[in-house]
């Protein structure tokens, strides 16, 4: 069994984070983890850098991943197999954002009615911000996923003032501050940073390579700034 009070073995952690709400960890459901072994190994690697609580995210993705709440479970399930029922550790989902996302029955949200979204990386949809809105409407609050990886809206941040103040929230991967998707996500994220515009914070974990680059952020001059910054991960402690 997991103890996600075990003190982070790193004086560099992210426990200041404590919650991490972007993941692939179920197995064989994605691009993300595809055994319960790989499932287990990120797991613990998490809880060593700091994280008490994982709400991973799988993708809902019509045409590439066709999930749904009987899919995810069932590969929930193997977990709890394995580990006799994990401690903070749950899931909901990663949407890409469609106009027919409502059309199936409710999304899987964490915190009630947190759902994670994101949308192309080619070009905004025309309609994506009355996407959100029907969200927002139907009672649930959008987080959108890495926003700093959109970077056809690179010099029109303009955009995610509109929609947080629709009532969207954002969530930047911490790997895009360390660069690891490219210079323009990482001058996109410090900006967004900067701007006191983002909400969250998340791993997106998918594999070693993402692993390892977190490790090597908590060891980076830059991180005692991440570490400043008031995020809003530690709320999602709570339920409510």
């Amino acid at each position: 069994m997991f103890h996600f009070f075990k003190k982070a073995s790193n004086r560099n952690s992210f426990d200041f984070l404590g919650v991490d709400m972007h993941s692939h960890l179920l197995p064989a459901v994605d691009d993300g983890c595809q055994s319960v072994e790989e499932s287990m190994y990120f797991i613990n690697e998490l809880q060593e850098l700091g994280f008490r609580k994982i709400i991973t995210t799988p993708h809902i993705y019509p045409g590439f991943y066709p999930n749904n709440q009987e899919t995810l479970q069932k590969a929930s399930d193997l977990l709890s197999e394995s580990t006799h029922k994990l401690e903070y550790f749950s899931y909901a989902a990663e949407y890409f954002l469609t106009d027919t996302m409502l059309d199936n029955g409710p999304l899987l949200t964490f915190n009630k009615n947190y759902v994670l979204v994101e949308t192309s990386f080619v070009g905004l949809s025309m309609n994506f911000e009355q996407m959100l809105f029907e969200l927002i409407a139907n009672n649930y609050i959008p987080i959108l996923a890495h926003p700093e990886r959109y970077l056809y809206l690179k010099d029109n941040l303009k955009v995610f003032d509109k929609i947080k103040g629709m009532g969207c929230q954002l969530q930047v991967n911490i790997n895009s501050l360390g660069g690891y998707y490219g210079k323009a996500s990482e001058e996109m994220a410090w900006e967004m940073v900067n701007k006191k515009i983002v909400d969250f914070l998340g791993t997106d974990l998918h594999h070693e390579k993402h692993l390892e680059s977190l490790k090597s952020i908590t060891q980076k001059g830059y991180f005692k700034k991440i570490n400043a910054y008031t995020w809003k991960n530690p709320t999602l402690f709570y339920d409510y």
